[in-house]
């Protein structure tokens, strides 16, 4: 295959880019990010980004080695997005687990309503390049270390030690992960007549999680399926 991902081209010298290079390396970016949504990672090549860019497929090599350390730009782009806690969680009172919750969950649940594609193609680069697949279990493990440093607080009379509290912290991320893979990015059958908003599918499952990490209901109204039965 000529577009395999890994292969480099020799060590191209590339001179600083002026503006109209820089315009033409942001086109193909935004092209390319289109293209992962679309076709995924594996089976994307350098003509699907030029032509969909508008650009001569010449110009590719000017701007990028290759398809893979694109994509690896591109992704990682991503990860940045979801990963700025301090964003996701602006306007979040202090002690408010509830809304904390759901303001970490909303971002990788839209993420994956909107974006199933670009998802899709994470797994695929993370499985094909390893610098990248660490890059990703990095940035997971970031996010559950934000929750597991906050348990040894929360439960204070288990004294657990760093390895439990990240351990306990991986079992709580694993709520939504499934979850989101099968009615997303899987688009399980069994799925498709679940007509919930990213909004509303966060909710369900910050519900989820604020039980299995209080063991009590959030406080505020719940929603009808988390209501208890009269």
């Amino acid at each position: 295959m000529a577009h395999i991902h890994g292969r480099k081209r020799a060590p191209v010298r590339r001179a600083r880019l002026g503006s109209r290079g820089r315009a033409t390396r942001e086109r193909l970016k935004a092209a390319a990010r289109r293209m992962l949504e679309r076709k995924g990672y594996s089976q994307l090549t350098v003509a699907d980004v030029t032509q969909e860019a508008g650009v001569a497929a010449g110009l590719f090599h000017r701007y990028f080695p290759d398809l893979r350390t694109l994509a690896t730009e591109i992704l990682g782009e991503v990860l940045a997005e979801l990963g700025d806690t301090a964003r996701h969680e602006q306007g979040v009172a202090r002690g408010d687990w509830m809304s904390r919750i759901r303001a970490h969950l909303l971002p990788s649940v839209a993420n994956h309503a909107l974006r199933p594609g670009l998802v899709r193609a994470m797994n695929q680069l993370a499985d094909e390049y390893r610098p990248f697949r660490a890059q990703l279990r990095s940035f997971y493990q970031a996010q559950l270390e934000l929750l597991s440093a906050q348990l040894p607080r929360l439960y204070r009379g288990a004294a657990l030690a760093p390895s439990e509290a990240l351990l306990l912290a991986y079992a709580l991320g694993g709520i939504s992960e499934a979850a989101l893979r099968e009615r997303y990015v899987l688009r399980n059958p069994a799925l498709r007549d679940l007509s919930l908003t990213p909004e509303a599918m966060a909710d369900w499952l910050a519900v989820l999680f604020y039980r299995a990490l209080f063991a009590a209901n959030p406080p505020g109204p719940l929603p009808r399926w988390a209501a208890p039965r009269q």
